[in-house]
Order: C-alpha cells, then sequence, then structure tokens
C-alpha cells in the first residue's frame, strides 16, 4: 500500500497524511472521485460497502467467545510459536507506544501484547482478541489488506474504511507456512501520532521470525501434509485411523462417535453435537472439550464456528462409502449413531 498518497509523506509528516486520507476519504463515500488513494484500497472499500459494512460501524460484525477463542487458537499452525513472535514485537513498559496483534489465516484476532495504555485505547475500538478484523468483519484495515494481498502492507489514518480507525496507523505482514499458504498476520499498530517509519522493519523481522520458527517446528514434528490420513474406519468393533506412513491410532467409543457425526454432515454447531452426542444441548463446554482432545490426538483438520471435518478427510471415511453402514460403531448406543446404521 506504500503508493497511496506520496509514500514519503506517510512517515514524514504522519498529520499531513492522516488530513489528506481523511479528507480523500469523505469524498470517496459521498460519491465523489479522488485520485489521492491508492486504486486497491478504493477496490476494497467497495467490497467493504458490498460486504455490508458501515463507514460508522464501532464494532466488528463477529466477536468469539472465550472458548471460541481456545477453538480457534487450538486450530491455527501459530499456536506453538505465538508467544515467541508476539513477545520479540511487543513493548509492555509503561512507555510502550505499539500494539502487536497476530490473527489467524481469516483475520480473526488471537493474540495480542501492549502497553496498558494502548490496549485500552484498542479495547475502545474493539481491537480485541477474539474480533474479527478481516474485511467482511470490519472493513477495510492493515490486516485485511495483508490477507488480500499477501504483502506488507500499510493503513493510515483515512485509507481505513471505518472512520473509528481513523486515529491508527497499522502496518501488517502474512505469515506463510514451508506451502506457501497465509496461516495469519502480524500487525503492530500506533496511535497515528506516533507514526514511524521503522515499524515496518520491525513487522517484517517478526514475520520472518514467525515462518522461521514454523519451519523448525515443521522438520521436528514432521510436515502433516507429508503423512496425510488415508482412512478413518468407523465400521466394525476397532475404530481408527491411518496415516500415509501406516501408523495407526485407536480411537475411544466416545471420540469415535464424535467423528462419525462430524463425518456425518458438512457442519455442526456446538448445541446441535452436545444433543446428538449427549441429548443435552447446553453440553456445549462439554463437546468444545472433546473436539479439542479428537484434534490433539489425531491432528485432523477440524474447523470450529462451526464444527467441521476438512473435506478431503470426510472423503476417507469408510461408513460413508457404504450404502447400508450398518456395523456403523456397533457398540454405540446413542440414537444420532443409530439413524446413521439406518438411514432415518
Amino acid at each position: 500500500m506504500a503508493r497511496s498518497l506520496h509514500p514519503t509523506l506517510r512517515f514524514s509528516d504522519p498529520r499531513a497524511f492522516a488530513a489528506r486520507s481523511i479528507e480523500a476519504h469523505g469524498v470517496a463515500l459521498a460519491g465523489g472521485t479522488t485520485s489521492v488513494l491508492d486504486s486497491r484500497v478504493l477496490r476494497a472499500w467497495r467490497r467493504s460497502g458490498a460486504a455490508g459494512i458501515s463507514p460508522d460501524q464501532e464494532h466488528p460484525t463477529r466477536v468469539l467467545s472465550r472458548d471460541q477463542i481456545t477453538d480457534a487458537r487450538e486450530i491455527t499452525p501459530l499456536r506453538h510459536i505465538a508467544a515467541d513472535v508476539v513477545s520479540s514485537v511487543s513493548d509492555t513498559s509503561a512507555a510502550g507506544r505499539h500494539l502487536v496483534v497476530l490473527t489467524d489465516s481469516r483475520g480473526c484476532l488471537l493474540w495480542r501484547s501492549g502497553s496498558a495504555q494502548v490496549l485500552r485505547r484498542a479495547d475502545s475500538i474493539a481491537f480485541a482478541e477474539g474480533a474479527d478484523w478481516s474485511e467482511r468483519g470490519i472493513g477495510t484495515n492493515g490486516i485485511s489488506l495483508a490477507l488480500e494481498t499477501g504483502a506488507l502492507t500499510h493503513a493510515t489514518a483515512g485509507e481505513h474504511y471505518v472512520r473509528a480507525h481513523h486515529g491508527w496507523t497499522c502496518t501488517a505482514s502474512p505469515i506463510r507456512d514451508a506451502r506457501g499458504s497465509i496461516v495469519g498476520v502480524l500487525d503492530v499498530s500506533h496511535p497515528l501520532r506516533y507514526s514511524t517509519a521503522e515499524t515496518a522493519s520491525l513487522v517484517r523481522c517478526g514475520a520472518r521470525l514467525a515462518e522461521t520458527l514454523l519451519a523448525a517446528r515443521s522438520g521436528e514434528d514432521g510436515d502433516p501434509a507429508a503423512n496425510p490420513v488415508t482412512e478413518i474406519r468407523l465400521l466394525g468393533w476397532k475404530p481408527s485411523l491411518t496415516r500415509a506412513d501406516g501408523s495407526t491410532i485407536a480411537l475411544t467409543p466416545r471420540r469415535a462417535e464424535l467423528l462419525a457425526l462430524l463425518a456425518s454432515r458438512e457442519a455442526w454447531t456446538a448445541r446441535a453435537l452436545a444433543e446428538a452426542l449427549y441429548g443435552d444441548p447446553s453440553a456445549t463446554t462439554t463437546v468444545r472439550g472433546e473436539v479439542r482432545r479428537l484434534r490433539q490426538l489425531t491432528g485432523l483438520s477440524i474447523d470450529s464456528q462451526p464444527y467441521s471435518l476438512a473435506p478431503h478427510e470426510r472423503r476417507c471415511v469408510d461408513f460413508l462409502s457404504v450404502e447400508h453402514p450398518d456395523e456403523l460403531l456397533p457398540d454405540s448406543e446413542i440414537p444420532a449413531i443409530n439413524d446413521l446404521r439406518y438411514g432415518i
């Protein structure tokens, strides 16, 4: 985004840059034309409006609950390195002026760090853990631009779609895994008056550290993509999961039931799973714990909000390819599994 306005003006005179960008924001959203802002920003604004985001919106359209934040952290590859990356870039001293945030691949903010003063300011615009800072969640911002462009980006003052963000400047970079896929975004944000050219270097270094740590973990733990699940056996008395290298993981009856239910539909809410497994739709906390343990045991790509098994893993489930899965988990007595056996 460095091409917008005058690249040197962003940092040499941030107040002038902010004033011009905010003026251009008003002109563009009133239907006028402006050559001041980068065309990619203007296109992003159009997408934000089409998604139903208002420039006067104060909070993201989606904010995760505490349990949902835990789930989201469980399934991101950043979970093992987040603390090291955030601590290496943050400044939590009383004089700290910037906020560091780390999101998942969808722009949901999962970790943040900064001084007490900066955290309070961030809270005022819901720049907090669990908030959806994707384009569809809160309009154009540094995080959404990094996800869209796949490169280091800036969003300063009026470049943000939502007016409540015009007092901030944000620099963000995507973080990629060893295969080149974006797995999250590292963002460093300041109140506008603290804007500095050095922030870009700080973000680049933080993103590079994250990618180095991810690569190191891949080397230590093995790349899951190199040893994918090839079969999920739920027919018969010994439910298990098999990987490409021939290794198997035995499944307890409860985890096998949970996996069968996840495989049977494209998506489940926590309440629906609680009703199916326990006959109690309020047992959502128990369901979240079971899903978390199933992920940890098997490494399966079980998404949250809602819960869903990745399509390539669903294709490995044996009972889904059988016309009459009478032998599905014969030990199970829960009605939902019985319905699956007999196609009810």
